[in-house]
């Protein structure tokens, strides 16, 4: 059997939102909910420069929570502070990672307390750039009642260091047999073609997506660490390949 989820990442005051409605209309249409990745308090400059301020912008939020698409806590001001790459070594930058315990149970309760402030529920936690370190997780525990964190590589949910874990692998649609499966997009930056091959997916494939409440988790296993190893390291090895060969062909033209 297989499951399809969707995430949408970087909901915030100044975005473009024809872009995004364009996802909440499919979604509805074939009654899809997804994981919205919100951020509180945005400072992220490229974010900022997508739109005008949007006064309606909490409104848009409550009303996609009455929905029942699943509202996550994308970090707390998107903003990267270290290079560090985190549990997950997907991307060298950060707004959590590599920073003291205290600091970042700092932005973890003044993320949280705006959601409250909101009457937003934030069941899941969202990584910007999927980057986050084990002491992400204790502000979490300490400051937070969240015990689901939507990344990972493996193909099913799992429970893990006290969290439910539910893996974001793919930045797009995917044709897969099993496993779980999560979808991961950012309207700001989705192409027409992308938009397009999603709508054609989701109206082929509609029933095997899932939501939150249907998941079910397995025991994170030694033979999953295995896995996990061998995920990350694959991806590291394979974006090394890669900036070797842009930096030979960049010799070959000079």
């Amino acid at each position: 059997m297989v499951q399809f989820l969707i995430r949408l990442d970087d909901l915030c005051p100044t975005n473009n939102l024809p872009k995004w409605e364009r996802f909440f209309e499919l979604f509805d249409r074939y009654s899809i909910k997804p994981i919205i990745a919100v951020i509180p308090d945005n400072r992220d400059p490229k974010l900022k420069a997508c739109g005008d301020n949007n006064p309606g912008y909490w409104t848009i939020v409550r009303k996609l929570q009455e929905k029942n698409y699943i509202i996550g806590m994308h970090g707390f001001q998107h903003l990267y502070q270290t290079g560090n790459s985190g549990l997950l070594k997907r991307n060298p930058r950060s707004e959590f990672a590599g920073l003291p315990l205290n600091i970042q149970e700092e932005k973890i309760k003044a993320a949280s307390a705006i959601f409250k402030k909101q009457n937003v529920h934030t069941p899941v936690f969202v990584a910007p750039a999927h980057s986050f370190d084990r002491n992400t997780l204790l502000a979490l525990s300490r400051c937070t009642e969240i015990k689901i964190i939507s990344d990972g590589f493996l193909p099913s949910p799992y429970i893990k260091w006290g969290f439910k874990w539910i893996p974001a692998q793919l930045p797009e649609v995917t044709l897969k047999t099993r496993g779980t499966w999560t979808f991961n997009y950012h309207p700001e930056t989705c192409t027409k073609e992308a938009f397009c091959r999603l709508e054609k997916f989701i109206e082929k494939h509609h029933g095997n997506f899932v939501s939150l409440p249907d998941l079910t988790y397995s025991i994170y296993s030694g033979l999953d660490y295995f896995k996990d190893y061998i995920n990350i390291y694959k991806r590291l090895l394979h974006k090394q390949a890669k900036r070797h060969l842009a930096t030979l062909k960049h010799l070959i033209g000079k």
